[in-house]
């Protein structure tokens, strides 16, 4: 049975592709055909990605890093151009323990696969992808489907935010990820903070309530390979600045959160 990922093995063929999407990319043994059956394109996916199919743990299972881990399909989205289409994929799961036992502790995090294909002919050719099991959410799960969404990132680019978040001792945080795409690799891109209250320990004599509440938008306006983020206040918030914004760091290929903000978050 194959439970360890071998790239050589599932991608043998380095093809260039063309346009604005010229990058190096690997063709995989996926056929293009199945993207037309989100049933086959899943199972197709799964299979080259981690493994078999187990009937029993309900999850395809496989090796990544040296760790099992049973993964199951978390979300699609596609991008339609001139150049063809691109295949935004996230899979979602968890690391197997002793006797296929799963952590779902409150501090115990989900595995998390993100992949980008793109049609490629006969075959779908791998653009870029991440560990395929990075640590991400808690209770042993990723953040649901529904924290997930495909934003334009850049002139041409896209890539993935993240809703995540963090409940105790009274505090409630929310924190929106931003990946993307460099070279081969999908990679994170920032972490901002969006979401602050004090709802469990306010009011009676605890001291005032507070909601800090921002979304973020990618601001177009400048053009560019990676937009900057503006945070901009929500009406659930009850304090804080009209708004932030958060550029992208080219160097460091990270987005810079303004030191306001981080103040903000951090009282």
């Amino acid at each position: 049975m194959r439970n360890r990922l071998t790239l050589l093995a599932l991608f043998p063929a380095i093809l260039p592709l063309a346009g604005s999407h010229a990058t190096a990319a690997t063709r995989t043994d996926i056929p293009s055909a199945v993207a037309d059956n989100p049933k086959d394109f899943w199972r197709a996916v799964m299979e080259g990605f981690y493994g078999p199919y187990d009937r029993a743990l309900k999850c395809w299972v496989g090796t990544v890093d040296g760790e099992r881990q049973c993964m199951r399909p978390h979300r699609l989205d596609t991008v339609s151009g001139d150049e063809g289409t691109r295949y935004f994929v996230v899979t979602g799961g968890y690391a197997l323990g002793e006797g296929n036992a799963h952590s779902d502790c409150h501090a115990c995090a989900g595995s998390l696969g993100l992949i980008v294909l793109e049609d490629g002919g006969d075959r779908l050719d791998l653009v870029a992808r991440n560990s395929l099991a990075e640590p991400a959410g808690a209770w042993g799960a990723v953040p649901p489907e529904e924290g997930f969404r495909l934003r334009q990132t850049g002139d041409g680019s896209h890539g993935w935010t993240m809703e995540t978040g963090w409940t105790g001792q009274g505090y409630n945080l929310g924190t929106t990820v931003v990946y993307g795409v460099a070279g081969s690799d999908v990679i994170e891109l920032g972490s901002i903070p969006v979401y602050a209250d004090n709802s469990g320990t306010c009011g009676d004599g605890l001291g005032a309530c507070y909601v800090r509440s921002y979304e973020i938008v990618f601001d177009s306006g400048a053009g560019g390979d990676h937009y900057d983020i503006v945070m901009r206040r929500t009406d659930e918030a009850t304090e804080g600045p009209d708004g932030f914004r958060v550029p992208f760091d080219g160097t460091a290929l990270k987005y810079a959160i303004p030191a306001e903000a981080e103040a903000l978050f951090n009282q």
